[in-house]
């Protein structure tokens, strides 16, 4: 029944019973927290599924030989520095000092659990499954919530901003964008004889379509836009790629295309407030090209007091990268993108593991995650707290699973 539910866990401990129950309950675990990352109001649970992890993650590497595997490790120490030093320049210390804590410690130890526990593909495909319970729950949420506000969605005119279970439309479509890829790698991924099962991710997919819609959010249409196009480039750049992916790509792009010029048309203001917000945090980066605010999005309010009084909803900048140059100059700025950076050439699909179908997809679609996550956030700074939490998770699954079948593919081709 525990392999049944939990897949392979490819660890070696001298006990194979202990080994199946400890990679069960680390497996229920990760998915508890996955569930829970996106739905508001749910920090006590997804922090004891998280903790517990932890902590009989370390038991296990003591205990057993689990081996700890800490991807990315270079990078996230260049900026975890870069993030730690601005704690001594922070206009408020104690609050930059628990930010660091949070946005990258605890995206550091997400990173690691899961490239610990996620070492083959089987055990990236059942981690998925979960992660697409998760995403019925939420889209599902939405679309009933879309039908009670708006019945049989007769009048969708102007902009409904429907969120999920009380994450708000930013969230809930930054958290779209991040499964998507995910959910459509799975798809196309299942057995030819798997009719029904891939009708019904279709459809789910769909529905992920018509749950951003409704969030009126416009970044979150170019986002989507902008992963499969990215999508098709990866794909292209290792000569996969063909004519019927080509046409619905092409169809998809025209479907989102059209959703997104409406959106724009309806929700664009004459001036978006956005525009000031930009300015101020680019003087902001000239007049301390090295340092700045202290980390974390607040600092852009202890930094500009008289620009938030006469704009009360902008207390942070509104784009990623700003809002990292704003807490930490241009160093910031420089080391997130090379953490991003790193993370894609980790994921990259490579010809030593072209063969194993679901690896390249899962890869392929760690990438397009990447892409569509930051085209989202350049308008505004969802990644973080569970936005990056989850985005991390799945990063570190995805190059656990990569770094343990590289060797044994290149071992197979020799």
């Amino acid at each position: 029944m525990w392999r049944r539910f939990c897949g392979d866990c490819p660890w070696k401990v001298p006990a194979p019973d202990a080994r199946a129950d400890l990679g069960c309950v680390a497996f229920i675990l990760m998915a508890v927290y996955l569930w829970f990352l996106p739905i508001g109001h749910t920090i006590a649970m997804r922090n004891l599924a998280f903790f517990l992890l932890v902590f009989l993650t370390l038991w296990a590497a003591w205990r057993y030989p689990l081996r700890l595997h800490l991807p990315l490790a270079l990078p996230w120490l260049l900026y975890g520095a870069v993030a730690l030093f601005s704690v001594t320049y922070a206009i408020d210390p104690l609050y930059s000092l628990g930010e660091v804590k949070k946005e990258v410690g605890y995206a550091l130890l997400g990173v690691m659990l899961a490239a610990s526990w996620v070492r083959n593909a089987p055990s990236l495909s059942r981690l998925m499954e979960m992660l697409i319970i998760g995403d019925i729950l939420m889209v599902g949420v939405s679309l009933v919530k879309g039908l009670a506000l708006h019945p049989f969605w007769h009048d969708l005119s102007g902009y409904p901003q429907i969120d999920s279970l009380y994450d708000g439309v930013g969230k809930f479509s930054t958290y779209l964008i991040t499964v998507i890829p995910f959910v459509f790698a799975y798809t196309i991924l299942l057995p030819r004889h798997a009719v029904k099962r891939r009708a019904l991710l279709y459809l789910l997919l769909g529905g992920n379509g018509l749950a951003l819609y409704l969030t009126s959010n416009r970044m979150g249409q170019i986002a989507l836009a902008g992963e499969v196009l990215l999508a098709i480039m990866v794909v292209a750049a290792q000569k996969r790629a063909n004519a019927k992916l080509l046409l619905a790509a092409a169809v998809l792009l025209i479907a989102i295309g059209g959703i997104g010029a409406k959106l724009i048309t309806e929700r664009s203001p004459q001036r978006d407030p956005r525009w000031a917000a930009w300015r101020v945090a680019v003087d902001n980066i000239k007049s301390e090209p090295l340092s700045g605010g202290g980390f974390g999005r607040y600092a852009f309010t202890l930094r500009n007091h008289q620009f938030r009084q006469t704009h009360s909803q902008l207390w942070h900048a509104h784009n990623m990268l700003l809002n990292k140059g704003v807490q930490m100059g241009l160093p910031g700025i420089l080391t997130f993108l090379l953490l991003l950076a790193a993370a894609v050439r980790a994921m990259w699909p490579r010809r030593a593991f072209a063969a194993n179908h679901a690896l390249y997809g899962y890869a392929v679609a760690g990438i397009v995650m990447t892409g569509g996550i930051f085209l989202k956030n350049m308008t505004d700074d969802f990644f973080v707290n569970d936005g990056a939490f989850l985005y991390w998770m799945l990063v570190g699954a995805v190059i656990g699973a990569l770094a343990n079948e590289k060797p044994l593919v290149a071992s197979r081709s020799t």
